[in-house]
């Protein structure tokens, strides 16, 4: 399984603008195979802070994922927000255990 999590930030009220993608994305993107989990959310303490959280069930899905029609058109829709910064992460989890 391959985790990828990390964070977006976006200008003021930049993610306004890209709200309505950024949920068809999600919901597209959770029915692709090999997506074990999909989602963005809003910061609690600042809404332009956005945090990416993703399971996949191997490296073919996300690069599958990568060339996805709704990914060209997210990426095309994020080129028109300004972003002030991003940090995201890909693990590889050898290991894995439900704890609740």
């Amino acid at each position: 399984m391959l985790l990828v999590q990390g964070w977006l930030k976006l200008a003021t009220g930049e993610f306004d603008k890209v709200a309505d993608q950024a949920r068809a994305m999600v919901a597209a993107t959770n029915e692709e195979d090999g997506c074990i989990h999909y989602s963005f959310s809003r910061d609690v303490g600042d809404p332009d802070l956005i945090h990416i959280a993703e399971r996949w069930r191997d490296a073919e899905a996300l690069s599958a994922h990568g060339k996805s029609a709704h990914m060209a058109t997210f990426n095309t829709a994020m080129g028109g927000v300004r972003r002030e910064g991003a940090d995201l992460w890909l693990y590889n989890a050898e290991e894995v255990r439900k704890l609740i």
